[in-house]
């Protein structure tokens, strides 16, 4: 495998990253090889867990891995090589392994410990377009956010003005979403490919927020930036979406490179959770063995299917509702929202008002709760959430717009 920036991680994190990563904590250390030994000596007394325990193993939940439960890692190690086809390609020999995987508590954590780890000190490139957290995150780290375009005025993919972009404001991370929050915009595999090849090209490492990899509707087989580029690249995603548990919080941060998830955010989790919750690990286990029954003959994941199929029905009947009504989509020009749970669209005319306006008007009006496109970087425009949109919900949706149509017009 050619070296590149991950490689050259904990060279470059801060003094006091750097610090954490290399400092030996026994604790977790003691109780990893405890947790091996007594299934050889059961007879081994435990007096290293730091839990209360043997009063109710009905009640007790104990404490898990820095980086999530050992199955778990291995099924969406095994989920993402079967998904995005990764055994046998270039920096991934017979594909993804547990080390890869690093479970966290959310998306939201993986996402901040892989900006912890790339962004302090440097200047990070995010979406103009873009989940209003990334700018919150990237702060945090020790980073300063630059907003960049990554199409140009008829919707194509500008690999030459993003770099130009990234020259100019001197980057060394490029943060990437897509398919995207707030618009639902997807990449094609060839510009999946170009935008690797960028990031290879001027040696960046690439963030890849990719939690809404496998929700698109344009019938694309799912990609990720991690194909393209597993030297450059540290992929963000979660059981939140796909799965139906947000609440159970398991993101988890994926690399080719062990060194970066069972070493450096193995570390950061330590100083932030500590582990990553134990019973949502548990309930995503049983649905992945599910899927993961179809993806090794070669079908469909059942439960995932049937996510993928709602909500690509949900999403063309609300964009049916809201042409009835005026409001035409934003985001990539000449392409409508073909991904995620989310779509954008422009305030319409008959609104004399902007975006924030339109939001807290709607809502006091009892009509739809919808988000100020300007939280994301995208002033006079909102974003419609459809992932709790069921079909009476879009009808009643409909009914109530006209209702607010006609006050404002009175």
């Amino acid at each position: 495998m050619a070296s590149g920036p991950l490689r050259r991680i904990v060279d470059e994190l801060p003094d006091a990253l750097r610090g954490i990563i290399e400092r030996e904590t026994p604790i977790p250390s003691i109780a990893q090889g405890a947790a091996a030994k007594v299934i050889e000596c059961p007879g081994l007394v435990r007096a290293d867990i730091g839990q209360i325990s043997g009063l109710d193993a009905s009640l007790e939940v104990l404490y898990g891995s820095p980086v999530g439960l050992d199955r778990a890692r291995e099924l969406v190690a095994e989920s993402w090589n079967l998904t995005f086809g990764l055994p046998g390609r270039d920096g991934f020999g017979d594909g993804l392994k547990k080390a890869n995987i690093a479970i966290t508590t959310g998306a939201a954590e993986a996402l901040a410990n892989a900006l912890r780890a790339t962004a302090s000190g440097h200047v990070v490139a995010i979406p103009s377009a873009h989940w209003e957290n990334y700018l919150n995150g990237v702060e945090a780290a020790g980073g300063t956010a630059v907003s960049v375009e990554f199409f140009d005025e008829r919707g194509d993919l500008d690999v030459d003005g993003l770099r130009t972009a990234l020259d100019s404001a001197g980057a060394k991370v490029l943060l990437v979403n897509f398919p995207a929050n707030p618009t639902g915009a997807v990449l094609s595999p060839d510009e999946a490919k170009a935008l690797a090849d960028l990031a290879i090209e001027r040696d960046l490492i690439v963030v890849a927020d990719e939690v809404y990899s496998r929700l698109r509707f344009d019938g694309v087989p799912p990609q990720s930036l991690l194909t393209y580029a597993p030297e450059h690249v540290i992929s963000i995603s979660s059981a939140s979406k796909e799965y139906l548990i947000p609440g159970a919080r398991v993101g988890y941060a994926i690399s080719a490179l062990p060194e970066v998830t069972d070493r450096v955010i193995r570390k950061l989790v330590r100083t932030s959770s500590g582990s990553p919750n134990v019973l949502g690990q548990e309930r995503l286990i049983a649905m992945l063995e599910q899927d993961l029954a179809d993806l090794r003959q070669g079908r469909a994941p059942t439960i995932f299917t049937r996510v993928l199929e709602e909500m690509k029905r949900r999403k063309q009947k609300l964009m049916k509702v809201l042409t009835k009504h005026d409001f035409h989509s934003r985001g990539r020009a000449g392409h409508g929202p073909e991904g995620t749970i989310f779509l954008m669209v422009g305030v319409p005319a008959w609104f004399d008002g902007g975006d924030d306006a339109f939001a807290r008007a709607t809502l006091e009006a009892g009509c739809v709760s919808c988000v100020p496109g300007s939280a994301f970087g995208m002033p006079n425009a909102v974003r419609f959430s459809y992932g709790g949109m069921t079909e009476e919900a879009i009808a009643r949706l409909d009914d109530n717009l006209t209702r607010f149509r006609r006050e404002q017009s009175q």
